[in-house]
């Protein structure tokens, strides 16, 4: 099969590898489209500590149940299209046994620990098949909307801390995929207004092309000034750090009011992660701040029914698409923060 291997930051190969074939309890999945996060883009460039070269990256993934072992729940059957949930937890700890596999202490992961879905075929092992990882998507979803399933299913895990409310003032900083999604989510749960921030005109210009809210470049400095005058002086009471700028982090909080939550979502750098906060600040105003990471089976499902509405236009999301030969091109539009979403597709 076709494949595109990781060998090292800045080298990734397209070539031939062997199929996978599916043991007792696995399933091969013929890949149909993959998209390509943000984290896909770090490996590509920086590599990371739990991929190992040679690798195939890759797990936002939509494919079609094409081989399936033995001892596999019949519903899983040849044909269907699925969506691939990424975490595999170690099913033991205490977190797996509430069921937030992505908060196990020795979680694995498909696309990092496990070969990814920038290839023909995929192999689901058999412990993320009995985990529920294989999830059916309806018939006559596009393969495009599945592919947003996996990202917004993060977005969803993260909301879940805010509890955002119908009049909610609300304040995404970055434009990118997930800022965008996040925004989405705010608007369809009533917040307004929803205001995205970013340093790039063209992703604010889809925001509002989208009509998920309204918009402040904050390009030059001096953000925090540049949101209130949009915002008529008014503070928010919910704040998404959707990029990974530590700065946005320390200004969420000079922007939002009593009673707010406020969600850091992104990870930033791990050479300078510590942010210098006034305790007292969330004390005396009862601020709430959250962290989040990844998502769980749950989420994946509250994803796949959002994706089926026409609420939002989802389909647009995927702005610029490649096929699996041209995947070092994609990642140069990532990098260079074109566009919204890339998908691979893989067919």
């Amino acid at each position: 099969m076709k494949a595109a291997v990781y060998y090292g930051p800045r080298d990734v190969r397209v070539e031939s590898v062997p199929r996978p074939s599916a043991g007792p309890g696995e399933v091969v999945l013929r890949v149909r489209r993959c998209s390509v996060c943000g984290t896909d883009k770090r490996i590509f460039t920086h590599g990371q500590k739990n991929v190992v070269p040679p690798a195939i990256t890759g797990h936002e993934i939509v494919g079609t149940v094409y081989e399936v072992g033995s001892g596999v729940d019949a519903q899983i059957a040849a044909g269907r299209n699925v969506v691939v949930a990424t975490v595999v937890g170690c099913g033991t700890c205490i977190y797996c046994r509430r069921k937030q596999y992505n908060l196990c202490d020795s979680f694995t992961a498909l696309g990092y620990d496990y070969a990814g879905g920038f290839a023909e075929y995929v192999k689901i092992p058999a412990v993320a098949v009995a985990q529920g990882n294989i999830i059916l998507i309806p018939p006559a979803m596009s393969l495009e909307r599945a592919a947003l399933v996996e990202p917004l299913s993060c977005c969803l895990n993260g909301q879940e801390y805010l509890d955002a409310q119908p009049g909610d003032r609300a304040l995404v900083f970055g434009a990118g995929p997930i800022g965008m999604m996040h925004a989405a989510i705010l608007k369809t749960r009533g917040a307004d207004p929803v205001m995205v921030t970013d340093v790039s005109e063209e992703r604010l210009s889809y925001v509002r092309e989208f009509g998920l809210g309204k918009t402040v470049n904050t390009a030059g400095g001096n953000a925090v000034e540049k949101i209130l005058e949009a915002a008529g002086g008014e503070k928010f009471d919910v704040a998404i750090t959707a990029n990974s700028v530590k700065a946005t982090q320390a200004d969420a909080l000079k922007l939002v009011r009593k009673k707010a939550r406020v969600s850091f979502f992104a990870g930033i750098p791990k050479d300078d992660p510590v942010l210098g906060i006034d305790t007292n600040f969330i004390h005396y105003n009862e601020v709430s701040v959250f962290g989040c990471f990844a998502s769980n089976l749950k989420h994946y499902h509250q994803a796949l029914e959002m994706v089926l509405s026409d609420g939002v236009p989802w389909d647009r999301f995927l702005t610029h698409r490649f096929k699996l030969d041209d995947m070092v091109k994609a990642y140069a539009v990532i990098e260079a923060g074109q566009g919204i979403k890339t998908v691979i597709d893989c067919e």
